[in-house]
């Protein structure tokens, strides 16, 4: 059965999409839940180049090159971040864990020199592992469609902030994700919004090479112009770089 994969940054999800697809709604939200946050035990890796683009309301302008590389395994997932070849992280995720499974780790050696250049895009490093899949769960909302695609959304919490998951129904990637700081209700207005809104096939598995995020007098894109993918048998010596400037 084909297999799929999803690398939204440095996350990887390996599904059977078919034959989970007429399961889905059988499973209550903390059953689906469950299942989005265990993947299978496929052991893969993924790697992409590219570029980031930000922009702001009041004409300023940036743009930096990013590398990703993540190795995931059936318990855990690693994960290489570099950007403008200045500042990087390894992020680590278990999947045992909800509260403490997610690492941070920089890997410049002065992280204030040159400032949070990830911030300045919009970014945080927990981002990249997606740790926000595993924050604690309120409730589930009403369904919604994106890019016709059908979707069960989810409120999660972690401490004061809350975010709003779109998650494919199908297929359980994360299609939309929002942020809300404080509360939510059906007036709240998220500090920042990610989508997930361009794919690529490699060796039969998918990869996210475009993801647009945006708030309030901001919007960044990023574009992964160089893709690869496969699994352990041909994982490449040099996955994880040496070396910042």
């Amino acid at each position: 059965m084909r297999k799929y994969l999803l690398l939204l940054l440095s996350a990887i999800f390996a599904w059977s999409p078919a034959a989970f697809a007429a399961e889905s709604d059988k499973l209550s939200s903390e059953e689906f839940l469950e299942v989005m946050r265990r993947p299978r035990g496929l052991e893969t890796w993924g790697r992409m180049s590219g570029r980031i683009d930000h922009a702001r309301s009041d004409g300023r302008k940036a743009s930096a090159g990013v590398y990703l590389a993540t190795l995931f395994a059936a318990d855990r997932m690693m994960s290489q971040v570099i950007v403008d070849e200045r500042q990087g992280y390894l992020i680590g995720q278990s999947f045992d864990d909800a509260t403490s499974g997610t690492t941070v780790t920089p890997l410049h050696k002065n992280p204030g020199k040159d400032g949070d250049l990830l911030g300045d895009f919009g970014l945080r490093a927990e981002d990249l592992a997606m740790s926000f899949i595993y924050w604690d769960f309120v409730r589930e909302l009403e369904r919604e469609t994106i890019t016709f695609r059908t979707c069960r959304v989810f409120l999660l919490r972690k401490n004061d902030e809350y975010v709003r998951l779109s998650v494919n129904a199908d297929y359980l990637f994360p299609m939309r994700v929002s942020w809300y700081k404080g509360g939510f209700d059906a007036k709240s207005t998220p500090y920042r919004t990610l989508e997930a809104t361009k794919f690529k096939e490699v060796n039969n598995l998918w990869l996210v090479t475009r993801l647009q995020l945006e708030g309030p007098g901001w919007r960044t894109r990023v574009d992964f112009t160089e893709a690869n993918a496969g699994h352990r048998s041909d994982l490449p010596e040099n996955l994880f770089r040496s070396g910042l400037k």
